[in-house]
């Protein structure tokens, strides 16, 4: 049995404005030769399919088609929803996205969450957002992490009695190496999955959110996020990319073969000194892909006509510019660094000068359960 595991398609991204829906066509367009090539029996799309949870058109239309092209060369695509993904509007597609042999979960459903072609069944658990996970538990005292635990060993469970068992799931686990372009909360110690919690039953679990390819240490079998399908933000420059080529045979370990896709645009972050912008030009020569500027401002009066000559010069290919301006400082006096602090961060720093101490531990868990809960809120 042959599979083919992706994830993190994130059609509709934007950065900085600039849609980067070219970026994933090229990427889907590998994995469509490697279907060709390789002959995958399953497809697994392990979330996160959209980056929003209302899609653009043109989004839609590349989703489609794609899954249309897998239609002609594999037995069936398994598709879950990812936090960006809106379970409604996963639920609405999934009729007609049967017709190209797709077969989407949207939500987590203890009845309905088992696919089998064959020799094969693939246990899906969509996204577990606090809110679903928690309706469906009892133990409301519980944690976040225990009660996803007590879910996965659910379906594990009552995965049938198939000779090769798959878990796709989109869900954060522990100690995993991710990239800052998850969303913040949905990656903090409150939603952390321990590894140890990934039921031995699979033969290879199958996972999306975290957007770095990496197998996961210390499971009891392969599990594996393969990762987003380009670069996302300039956080993630350097990074290569991957999907997951699977073989099960009976008796055997799976083998997982990465296959590395090569990159349309490629994401270049440079620090530079203001001045001649000839010069700075020069050192971005043959540079492909799309760039970000860093630059250490010397006379800020001069800025507008030297930011003017720097995009005339380096076209669409610079997307951004960032100025470090010496000596700046916040309307409290403290200075302001290069580096953008986060959302919890930020709570922190106003803790401690709201209450002069510093952010106890659960308040701090508790801030990141609400902004998960703001960031990803479906409606049902």
């Amino acid at each position: 049995m042959r599979l083919l595991h992706i994830s993190d398609l994130h059609a509709g991204r934007t950065l900085f404005k600039v849609s980067r829906n070219q970026d994933l066509l090229y990427a889907l367009n590998q994995i469509v030769e490697l279907c060709k090539e390789e002959k995958p029996h399953v497809v697994l799309i392990a979330g996160d399919i959209f980056d929003k949870a209302n899609p653009d058109n043109e989004s839609k239309e590349i989703i489609f088609e794609f899954f249309l092209q897998l239609k002609e060369l594999t037995h069936a695509t398994v598709a879950v929803s990812g936090n960006h993904d809106s379970y409604d509007f996963m639920k609405s597609i999934k009729p007609l996205a049967k017709l190209a042999k797709v077969y989407i979960y949207d939500r987590p459903d203890k009845h309905n969450f088992l696919f089998s072609l064959g020799e094969l069944s693939v246990a899906c658990l969509p996204y577990p957002s606090e809110r679903i996970i928690s309706s469906a538990d009892e133990e409301s005292k519980k944690s976040y992490a225990e009660k996803v635990g007590d879910f996965l060993n659910y379906l594990a469970q009552r995965s049938g009695g198939a000779k090769f068992k798959v878990l796709l799931s989109h869900l954060f686990v522990a100690g995993s190496a991710y990239t800052r372009t998850e969303r913040e909360a949905s990656v903090s110690s409150h939603y952390a999955v321990e590894p140890a919690q990934l039921p031995m039953d699979f033969n290879y679990i199958a996972l999306g959110h975290v957007h770095r390819h990496q197998r996961i240490e210390g499971a009891a079998t392969q599990a594996y996020y393969t990762g987003s399908l380009f670069q996302l933000d300039f956080s993630e420059e350097g990074q290569k990319k991957f999907v997951n080529l699977i073989e099960l045979r009976e008796g055997e370990p799976a083998k997982v073969e990465p296959v590395e896709l090569s990159l349309r645009n490629p994401l270049h972050l440079r620090v530079v000194e203001q001045g001649e912008v000839e010069a700075i030009v020069a050192r971005m020569e043959g540079l492909q892909g799309l760039l970000k500027l860093v630059v250490e401002v010397r006379d800020k009066a001069g800025l507008n006509i030297f930011s003017q000559r720097l995009r005339e010069a380096l076209g669409d290919k610079l997307i951004k510019v960032e100025y470090l301006i010496p000596d700046r400082r916040d309307v409290h006096g403290e200075k302001i660094t290069g580096r953008r602090l986060n959302l919890t961060e930020l709570y922190g720093k106003f803790y401690e000068r709201e209450h002069n101490a510093r952010l106890p531990e659960e308040v701090a868990r508790e801030f990141s359960r609400l902004l998960s809960v703001a960031e990803h809120n479906p409606s049902d």
